[in-house]
């Protein structure tokens, strides 16, 4: 049996503000193409199926064009709801959409339930995201303790009702997990919202131990957690932060009873997102930057001085450029390149906000305060998702 491991589509997205519908479209007409090349018989999305919890119009019509082209091209589609995911929307209709092939994990508050394909020779058990706060709460531990809402909690609880119905249903057959998380051990890149504060959203690896290959969502960099690559994160499709750099690929995995091969499979479509560094001159004349000129750029410009019209100079050797700062800190604004040109470092908003709150006060935040912002930011999270 053939599976291509996928995730984090998050289609609808856009790149600092630039569609990315023609990159997404190409990267799904690959992928039916890459399904027909290898026969393939699933295709795992481990969640982030789109990117906002109310997709567009565009987007819902983008997705339901590649779930064809990949039916078409012989495989079935098993797919989980992510953070940035309504599971509501997504699971609408699930019941009809397993009928024509394409079987959706949308309910966190139902436990989850055991797929066998192959005449029986594997199961998969697949978990949709599960949203700390809302999901059901988690049981009390071994000595009755009552345990926080944590996303390694619920996560814990659900794989147990999993293995579970899994021992009832078929206790010899090797099983994949399907999960979107964030494992310890891995690492995020810029373009992942933040599931929870207060670190309330990592997962210990052991939490998915035994499973004959763990398919996870939610980082978008390719990657494995721990020994071998049987846990692991496919990535997302496309760049979706000047952090990613690392080549994008999926994952084909070809299992024979309880082995499992796993082979990485570049993805050829899609533009990489490339930053360039020197003066205005150097990076309009460098040849070295030849090599970028189809790619999202962000130039970071080491000149003296506050440069005049900086973007849309740059702009006529690097049509896709999106962002403009300047290596040092200056007290004017850069010409030309307005507010959305100057690029803020990436930080904890945990961080900002206690930053914001010493610089204000005079003195840190007391721990009943932190305790208050953590909580007010992870309501704003979950307001910003539905």
């Amino acid at each position: 049996m053939k599976i291509i491991h996928t995730s984090d589509w998050h289609i609808g997205r856009t790149f600092e503000g630039e569609s990315l519908e023609a990159d997404q479209r190409g990267f799904l007409e690959w992928l039916a193409a890459e399904v027909d090349r290898t026969s393939a018989d699933h295709v795992i999305v481990a969640g982030d199926i789109y990117d906002r919890a109310i997709p567009s119009v565009e987007a819902v019509s983008l997705l339901d064009d590649g779930l064809d082209l990949i039916r078409e091209a012989g495989a079935e589609v098993i797919m989980i709801s992510g953070n940035h995911d309504s599971a509501t929307r997504l699971g609408f209709g699930a019941r009809r959409q397993a009928l024509s092939g394409v079987h959706v994990a949308a309910q966190p508050e139902l436990a989850p339930s055991p797929m066998l394909l192959g005449d029986g020779a594997l199961a998969v058990l697949a978990i949709p995201f599960l949203e700390p706060q809302s999901a059901r709460a988690p049981r009390p531990g071994p000595d009755g303790e009552i345990r926080k809402r944590t996303h390694q909690a619920v996560l814990a609880d659900a794989i147990e009702d999993g293995r579970a119905a899994l021992e009832a249903l078929a206790p010899d057959v090797p099983a994949i997990a399907v999960a979107h998380a964030f494992v310890s051990g891995a690492s995020p890149s810029d373009s992942e919202r933040t599931l929870s504060v207060g670190g309330t959203d990592r997962v210990d690896p052991g939490v998915l131990a035994g499973f004959a290959y763990v398919a996870l969502g939610h980082l978008h960099s390719p990657q494995t957690v721990g020994a071998g690559d049987r846990i692991a994160y496919s990535g997302s499709p496309l760049a979706y932060s000047f952090s990613e750099t690392a080549p994008k690929s999926v994952r084909l995995l070809e299992i024979e009873g309880s082995d499992v091969s796993v082979t990485e499979v570049p993805i050829p479509v899609g533009r990489r997102a490339s930053t360039i560094t020197g003066t205005l001159e150097e990076l309009l004349e460098d040849p070295s930057h030849d090599a970028v000129v189809d790619d999202w750029v962000r130039a970071v410009l080491t000149d003296e001085v506050i440069r005049h019209m900086p973007k849309e100079t740059l702009r006529r050797r690097f049509p896709r450029l999106v962002n403009v700062s300047y290596a040092r800190r200056r007290s004017g604004p850069i010409s030309g390149a307005g507010a959305a040109g100057v690029r803020r470092e990436s930080r904890d908003p945990e961080q900002t906000i206690r930053d914001f709150v010493e610089d204000l006060r005079g003195r840190p935040a007391t721990e009943a305060e932190v305790t208050l912002l953590d909580e007010a930011l992870a309501e704003a999270i979950r307001g910003a998702d539905r």
